[in-house]
């Protein structure tokens, strides 16, 4: 006899997922070691290379509850982007990642992380862990 083939959904919380972070670059090397060293600390990572897909990837569910987006992302206005990243997911940090050379102009809103590049994996991870200490433990 054949076993029942019912497929049915399984409940959880948000609670019990590891924190979504989405990673916006526009270089693929810079993306994958940041997503593999944040999924090796356990989270949950989504990348985009450009605006208009970090928008797609951040108006889906589950929302990122951090993005660590590039200070000098091809085409894309920061100011412009953190904003509508705002909008698509309200409740999500933010941290800018930026080049020492490159004078980042300061956005409006407080509690922005900033770290420089090159960054140390480990240091990256912290930070992630210190923004997200409030809304969830990983």
């Amino acid at each position: 006899m054949m076993p029942s083939l019912r497929c049915g959904k399984v409940p959880t919380t948000r609670a019990k997922l590891p924190a979504r972070v989405l990673i916006i670059d526009d270089e693929v090397l810079v993306r994958w070691s940041l997503s593999t060293g944040l999924r090796l600390a356990g989270f949950d990572t989504v990348t985009a290379s450009s605006s208009a897909e970090a928008l797609t990837v951040a108006r889906q569910a589950p929302h990122p509850d951090i993005v660590l987006l590039d200070s000098r992302l091809y085409g894309s206005d920061l100011a412009v982007l953190l904003e509508d990243l705002r909008l698509a997911a309200p409740l999500c940090r933010f941290v800018i990642l930026t080049t020492s050379r490159h004078e980042m102009p300061v956005p409006p809103w407080n509690g922005i992380t900033v770290i420089t590049k090159p960054f140390d994996l480990v240091d990256v991870v912290r930070v992630v862990r210190a923004n997200l200490a409030p809304a969830c433990a990983v």
